[in-house]
C-alpha cells in the first residue's frame, strides 16, 4: 500500500511540474534559511557550556551605588580568592589577568611574534575550566613561576611540529619554561588565551614594584579591581547565599566601611548578557530565532496555499477515487505522502544549499559554523526544522483535499467543510504582516547603524593611527618625537595611556573636591596624556587652557562636561582644587564630552593628569601621506625597539571593529528579511492562482460582454491588495513596539519616524502588486472561448 501511495505521488508531482516546482523551492528555501539561522542561534547559545560544570560556575561582579547609579565592574579585587578558601559554599576559584597584543619570543629570540593574549592565572585554572590539557598536569600546570602553559598554536609558532614541552619562551624579558599544551581554546569560548603564566609571576612582580600603597601583595590589595575571578559552587549551593559570603567578607575586611556587593553572573550568560544586566545580545538572538520559526511558518503556509489553490483541479481526481472505493483515512495518507515526498526533495536541495553558501555565510557571519552529518547538533537543528514543518505543511491540505464530497465533485459543485477561503486569507495577512515587520526593521537597523557611523564623537579619528611602544622605546621618547615632528605629512605627535580611544575603561573613585557632599561617591575615568593628545584627535576645549609640557603640569587636571556635572561643580570651572589619588591639585581646563567608550553608554566624567608618560603613540596625518608616515614612524621604532615587532591601528578602523557584531547582524537581518519577503510572495501566488482559476469562467463571460485587460486585472488584484492593506495596519504596531525595544540599547539612536512605515507600506504594496499582476494578466489575456467552451 505504501509503494503504491508513492508510486501515486511521482506521477503526481511530475504531472505538475510547474506547482511541484514552486513548492520544492519554497521549501527548499525555507528550510535553508531557516537551518542556517538555528545554526548562528545553537552556536552563539553554546558559549561555555561545554564545561561540564558550567551550571554551577560563575563569574564574580563587584556592584556599587556611584554616579547616582548602580554601577557594575568586571574585575574584582584579589583576595577574594583568600577568602574563598574559607567559604564552604565554594568548591574552587581561579583568577585570570589578561593583558593583549603581547610581545613573546624563543630563547634564542630568533622568533619574536606579537599580538598574544598573555593570561596569569592561579594553579586552579583547569580545575574551574575543562579547557583540554593535551600535555602537562591538570592539578598542577606550574611548577614554578617561570613556567607556562601554551596553546597548540602557540607552541607551532614558536617551535613547529616538534614537542613544546621543556622549551623555553621570552616574556618581558624573563625566561619561561614550557610545562603543558593546550588544545586551542573553542571558538564558542568566552575566555581566550594563546599563553597562561602562574598568578605566582604576576605576585612577584606586583610586589617587586612596590606594591599598591601600604598593601603589598595581591592577595592583600582591596583597592585594585583587576581580577576576572571564577568561582565554582558545590553541588547544590544557591548562587545568592554564596554572594552574600563574598560581599561579607570584603566588607569584615574593610572594617564595615564599605558598601561593595558582589553578585555571581552565570558561565553560561557572559557571552550574551552584559555585567550590567544588558541583554541587547541575547535579545537579538532570540530574534534571529523568531525569524528562523517564522520563515519555517511562512514556507509551510505557502505550500498550504498553493495545495488548496490546486483543489480545484484535484477535486475531480478526489470524487473518482472515491467513487471507486478509496476511503478519506486513505487519501488522507496519499496526500501526506505526496507531501512527503516533495519535502525530502526540498530538504535535499535545502542541504545542497546550506553546504554550498555556508563558506559566504561564515564570512558574513563572522562565524566559523559547519554543517556535519556527523555532529548530533545539526540532527537536532534538521529534526527540529523538518519535522516541524512537514507537520504544519501537510496536515491541512490533506485534510482539505480529502474532505471532497464525490457527488457534489462530479456535478461541478465543489463544497468543503472547513473555510478554507477565510482560512487562506488569513494566512495570507500573517506573511505580509511579518513581511511589513521586517521591511520597517530593516530601514530601522540600516538607518541606526549608519546615524552609528556618522556620529559625530567629539573629536576626529579620521588619518590618526596608534603605535604601541615596547620600554625600550619609550625610553627614547624625547628623540623619537623630535624626529618624527620633523616628518612631512605628519601634522601631530602624542603619548598617551589610552590603548584605545573607542574603548577606554580606567576608573576610579580616588576622588576629591571641596564641597563634596559626605557618603558621595564618584566614579571617574583617569587617562594620562601629554600636552599634544588633545590638539592630535582634535578634542575641544571648551575653557581653560592644555597642559603646557612642563614639570608643573604633575599637579594640574583637565576635566570633560560630565565630569564637573557629576561633581555638581558651579562654573567657572578653571582654577577649582581637586584631589587625585591623594595628589592635590587644580583643574586647568574643561574639554567638551566626546565619546570614548561605547555608542550604548552615555558619555561618563574623565580626568586628564600628567604624572607619567604612557607608552601609547598617537600620530596624525592625511590620506595622501599615511603610508609615508607609518613608514616614517617604523623607522625611528627599529631604531629603538630591537627585534620587537612593529604594529600600528588606525583610530577609525577602531572604531569600526567595536561595532562589527552590529554591523554583521544587520546585514544577516536584511538577507534573510529579503527571503523571507521573497517566499511570502510565492504564498500570495497561491492564493492569486487559486483566486483567478475559481473566476475563470467570470473572466471569460467579462471578456464576451466587453471588460478591458486593465478591468479585469483590477479586478483581480483588489482582494489581494485588501489583503496586503490590512496586513499593514496589523504589522505596523507590532514593527514599531520591536524596534523601539531593540533601540534602547543605544545611548545614542534614532527615533522611529512615520515616514518608515509608509516605505514599508508602499513595498509591500509594491511587491503584492508585482506577485499578482502576473497570475492576472495572465487570466486577462486569456481567449474566453478556452474558458467557456469547458460546459
Amino acid at each position: 500500500m505504501l509503494k503504491n501511495h508513492f508510486k501515486t505521488a511521482w506521477r503526481s508531482l511530475r504531472g505538475n511540474k510547474f506547482y511541484s516546482i514552486i513548492n520544492t523551492c519554497g521549501l527548499a528555501f525555507g528550510l535553508a534559511t531557516a537551518m542556517l539561522l538555528l545554526l548562528w542561534v545553537q552556536h552563539e547559545r553554546s558559549y561555555d557550556r561545554f564545561h561540564s560544570d558550567y551550571q554551577r560556575t560563575y563569574k564574580i561582579l563587584a556592584h556599587f551605588e556611584a554616579n547616582g547609579q548602580d554601577m557594575v565592574w568586571e574585575g574584582v579585587p584579589g583576595p577574594l580568592s583568600v577568602y574563598a578558601q574559607s567559604i564552604p559554599r565554594v568548591e574552587s576559584i581561579v583568577r585570570v589577568y589578561s593583558e593583549y597584543d603581547q610581545v613573546l619570543a624563543n630563547a634564542d629570540r630568533s622568533k619574536v611574534l606579537d599580538g598574544f593574549v598573555a593570561a596569569c592565572v592561579d594553579s586552579t585554572f583547569l580545575t574551574v575550566f575543562d579547557f583540554e590539557l593535551l600535555q602537562g598536569n591538570r592539578t598542577a600546570p606550574f611548577p614554578n613561576n617561570n613556567s607556562v602553559v601554551v596553546t597548540q598554536s602557540t607552541a607551532r609558532k614558536f617551535f613547529g611540529d616538534g614537542d613544546a614541552m621543556g622549551k623555553v619562551l621570552q616574556f618581558r624579558g624573563d625566561n619561561f619554561t614550557v610545562a603543558g599544551v593546550l588544545r586551542d581554546f573553542p571558538d564558542n569560548s568566552s575566555l581566550v588565551c594563546d599563553a597562561l603564566f602562574p598568578m605566582g609571576y604576576y605576585a612577584q612582580q606586583f610586589t617587586a614594584n612596590g606594591g599598591n600603597g601600604d598593601w603589598k601583595t595581591i592577595d592583600a590589595d582591596l583597592g585594585n579591581y583587576a581580577f576576572h575571578t571564577y568561582v565554582k559552587l558545590q553541588e547544590g549551593t544557591d548562587p545568592i547565599d554564596a554572594e552574600q559570603d563574598f560581599t561579607a567578607a570584603y566588607d569584615k575586611a574593610r572594617n564595615g566601611e564599605s558598601d561593595t556587593r558582589y553578585g555571581l553572573q552565570s558561565l553560561a550568560s557572559l557571552h550574551l548578557v552584559g555585567p550590567d544586566g544588558n541583554d541587547a545580545s541575547a535579545r537579538m538572538v532570540r530574534i534571529f530565532l523568531i525569524i528562523a520559526i517564522l520563515v519555517l511558518a511562512i514556507a509551510a503556509i505557502n505550500y498550504i496555499n498553493l495545495s488548496t489553490a490546486r483543489a480545484l483541479v484535484r477535486a475531480r481526481e478526489v470524487g473518482i477515487r472515491k467513487v471507486v472505493g478509496a476511503s478519506r483515512r486513505q487519501l488522507f495518507f496519499q496526500f501526506i505522502v505526496e507531501t512527503t515526498l516533495l519535502f525530502c526533495f526540498a530538504l535535499a536541495i535545502a542541504i545542497g544549499l546550506i553546504l554550498a553558501l555556508l563558506p559566504v555565510y561564515n564570512l558574513i557571519a563572522g562565524k566559523q559554523l559547519h554543517f556535519s552529518f556527523a555532529d548530533t547538533d545539526i540532527w537536532k537543528v534538521v529534526g527540529y526544522s523538518a519535522v516541524g514543518t512537514l507537520l504544519s505543511a501537510s496536515i491541512y491540505p490533506a485534510l482539505l483535499l480529502s474532505d471532497f464530497r464525490p457527488l457534489q465533485v462530479l456535478k461541478g459543485k465543489i463544497t468543503s467543510g472547513i473555510g478554507t477561503t477565510l482560512f487562506r486569507k488569513i494566512l495570507v495577512v500573517f506573511q505580509f504582516s511579518i513581511s511589513t515587520v521586517l521591511i520597517v526593521a530593516t530601514l530601522v537597523i540600516g538607518k541606526q547603524l549608519d546615524y552609528i557611523r556618522k556620529l559625530d564623537l567629539g573629536y576626529n579619528k579620521d588619518y590618526v593611527f596608534t603605535v604601541p611602544l615596547p620600554d625600550a622605546v619609550s625610553g627614547h621618547i624625547d628623540a623619537l618625537k623630535n624626529e618624527l615632528n620633523s616628518q612631512q605629512g605628519i601634522t601631530g605627535i602624542s603619548l598617551t595611556d589610552i590603548y584605545d580611544l573607542s574603548n577606554h575603561e580606567s576608573s576610579t573613585s580616588d576622588l576629591e573636591w571641596s564641597g563634596k557632599p559626605t557618603n558621595s561617591q564618584v566614579i571617574i575615568n583617569q587617562a594620562v596624556i601629554d600636552q599634544h593628545f588633545i590638539p592630535t584627535v582634535g578634542i575641544q576645549l571648551l575653557e581653560g587652557r592644555n597642559f603646557s609640557g612642563t614639570p608643573a603640569d604633575s599637579n594640574l587636571y583637565i576635566v570633560n562636561e560630565a565630569a564637573v556635572k557629576e561633581m555638581g561643580l558651579t562654573p567657572p570651572y578653571v582654577g577649582q582644587p581637586i584631589s587625585f589619588h591623594s595628589r592635590a591639585g587644580t583643574i586647568i581646563g574643561v574639554v567638551r564630552d566626546f565619546n570614548f567608550q561605547s555608542l550604548k553608554k552615555k558619555i561618563e566624567p574623565l580626568l586628564f593628569f600628567r604624572w607619567w608618560n604612557g607608552n601609547m603613540l598617537y600620530v596624525r596625518t592625511s590620506a595622501q601621506a599615511a603610508q609615508q608616515a607609518i613608514a616614517a614612524v617604523e623607522k625611528q621604532y627599529k631604531q629603538y625597539a630591537g627585534d620587537i615587532p612593529f604594529s600600528y591601528s588606525f583610530l577609525d578602523k577602531q572604531f569600526e571593529a567595536k561595532y562589527q557584531a552590529d554591523q554583521r547582524a544587520g546585514l544577516l537581518f536584511n538577507i534573510f528579511a529579503g527571503i523571507a519577503i521573497f517566499i511570502s510572495c510565492l504564498g500570495l501566488l497561491g492564493l492569486s492562482t487559486y483566486t483567478v482559476r475559481q473566476r475563470v469562467k467570470e473572466i471569460g463571460i467579462r471578456k464576451v460582454l466587453g471588460a478591458s485587460v486593465g478591468n479585469i486585472v483590477g479586478l483581480l488584484s483588489k482582494g489581494s491588495i485588501q489583503l496586503v492593506l490590512v496586513s499593514i495596519i496589523m504589522g505596523t504596531p507590532i514593527a514599531w513596539w520591536t524596534m523601539n525595544t531593540w533601540l534602547e540599547d543605544f545611548a545614542y539612536r534614532i527615533d522611529v519616524e512615520w515616514w518608515m512605515f509608509a516605505v514599508a507600506g508602499s513595498a509591500a504594496v509594491v511587491i503584492a502588486l508585482l506577485t499578482v499582476s502576473w497570475q492576472a494578466i495572465r487570466a486577462a489575456l486569456a481567449n474566453p472561448v478556452e474558458s467557456l467552451r469547458d460546459e
